[in-house]
Order: C-alpha cells, then structure tokens, then sequence
C-alpha cells in the first residue's frame, strides 16, 4: 500500500508542485486554510487551518498520515514584523500543533528558510551557528528548534528564493521578473542581497530522496552559483530574451526609503551551502542559468 503523505499549505508554490510530482508515487492529502476550486491533478485540497488544533486533529485523526510535508507558512517578510502573532501562530504554533496530533511514528519534513542566518558571513553550511535579523527568520528558526527537540523522526530543508513556472504566486521572484520584463515594464532589483536560488524541480526531488532514504537532519538546497537579485534578474532577461535596460540596480537602503512597506531587515549573503545535500541525497545542483533554461521549456 502507498504511503500517506499530508501536505500542508498544498496550493503554495512548493505544495502545489509536490501534489503534481508525487501524486503517482504516494497517497497524497493537500490541506490548505481556504481551498480554491481549482483541483490539481483531479485533487481537490481538504480545508486545514494549522493554527486551529482541532482542525488539525479532525484531518490527521481521519487520515492518519505516515509523512507529513509542512509547507505551510506565513512568508511575508515584512509582514512578520508588522503581525508577529499571525506570524509565529502559522509558523511556530502550526508545527507545533502537528508534532501534537500526529502519531509519533509520523515523519515530519520541515520547509524552513536562508534567514535563520544574519548574512553576514554566507555561504552558510548546516553546521553554521544560527542568528535571524527579521521576525520572519526568528518564526522560522523557532519550528526548527521545537521540531529537532520533538524526539520525531524529521528532515529539515532550508531554501532559498524558491522559483517555478508557477506565474501566479506572489512569492516568485521569476514570476515578477518574468511577467514586468514581459510586459516590458522598468524594474529595480537589489545588488547587495546574494543567495542561490532554489529552481523548484531540485526541492522537490529533495524531498523525494529524503523520504526514500528515510534521511534525517538539516540540508540546504540551492543552485550551484551564488548572484545577487540584481544579477539573477539579468540571467533571467538573458535566457528569456528580454530587454535587459529595464532591469536597474539598486542597493537595499534605497528600496527600504522609496517604498514605505519594505521595513524588514534582510540577510546581505545568505547563500547555503549545498555539499551535504549533494553527498547524503545524490543530489545534483545546477548552475542558475542552467535551471532557468529547463524551466523555459516548461513555458513554451
């Protein structure tokens, strides 16, 4: 019989693409907090606020999962400085509200973030001494924390700028960048802020080997180059073809004073090292450029 996989936040980016990947493989349930009627692979997503313990033990309790994929969370950096508890009720009290109800032979598998680190030493390995800047970091680095503690079986992945073809998620750099060079519409894209971005095809994989392999322990992903937003917005224009003068450099103290609701301090590098992954998974990191050229023919 196949596994039973929980996703949580199953219409996010991420849960969107692991509903697709491992629909064949798995028994998949996708929870989220306001189902839309849009079913993905004929699967329609089972209503679950995480934050609600019953609601959460009225779906765990019904279908008893064997792995539980927590890709739930409240992402809006700035956000999380302005509503700390919606911030750390999702991301901290969500977690901890699964571990509560789910069985104790349950595998978790974590979706954490690049800024549990203060960036001011990147690339960071897993073995790297942890120190958020932003709310939004510390909500993250507290799940990570309370789950290490759990005495669970977990998997721990810290991304870092999750990109897809996924043109409607808010969350998606690529998708801004895309849709504004499209549109051929002026941007302005910050130089000082350098990571590694995270092509969404090698985060689901990832987590693929972790559950075949039964992996436990923290593991970073991203790409094989480390380029600031700035720079990952030219490859964009250059793989796509677009006008690369409508992309214009500027530094994150000048976003933080044009545009009022930019208040959250950001990590400078917060690249991660991916030589773990690559080591324990088999996994193979790509060049930005590269991943940026498979994702195109996923587009035309």
């Amino acid at each position: 019989m196949a596994r039973k996989i929980l996703i949580t936040g199953a219409e996010g980016q991420l849960g969107k693409a692991l509903q697709i990947i491992f629909a064949d493989n798995f028994n998949v349930l996708p929870t989220t907090k306001k189902p839309s009627k849009l079913a993905i692979n004929n699967r329609n997503s089972m209503e679950m606020d995480i934050t609600n313990l019953d609601s959460v033990s009225n779906v765990i309790n019904s279908f008893r999962p064997d792995i539980i994929i927590n890709c739930a969370a409240y992402s809006n950096v700035d956000g999380s400085e302005i509503n700390k508890n919606l911030s750390h009720q999702v991301n901290v009290e969500g977690l901890t509200n699964l571990l509560q109800v789910s069985d104790k032979e349950t595998y978790i598998i974590q979706i954490s973030s690049d800024y549990v680190f203060d960036g001011t030493n990147g690339p960071y390995d897993e073995e790297d001494p942890t120190f958020p800047i932003n709310y939004y970091g510390r909500s993250k680095l507290e799940a990570e924390n309370i789950l290490r503690g759990s005495r669970r079986k977990w998997a721990i992945l810290r991304p870092n700028v999750i990109y897809s073809d996924d043109l409607f998620c808010k969350a998606n750099f690529f998708s801004w960048v895309y849709k504004s060079l499209l549109k051929e519409e002026s941007i302005s894209v910050v130089t000082d802020q350098i990571s590694n971005p995270t092509y969404m095809k090698d985060i689901v994989k990832s987590i693929f080997q972790c559950i075949l392999l039964s992996y436990e322990g923290i593991l970073h992903i991203g790409s094989d180059d480390y380029l600031s937003r700035y720079k990952f917005a030219l490859n964009i224009a250059e793989v796509f073809g677009f006008d690369k003068t409508l992309i214009a450099p500027i530094y994150t103290k000048q976003l933080s004073s044009n545009v009022e609701s930019y208040i959250a301090e950001r990590p400078k590098h917060s690249g991660l090292k991916t030589n773990k992954i690559e080591r324990e998974l088999n996994i193979t990191t790509y060049l930005t450029s590269y991943s940026l050229k498979q994702l195109k023919s996923t587009l035309n």
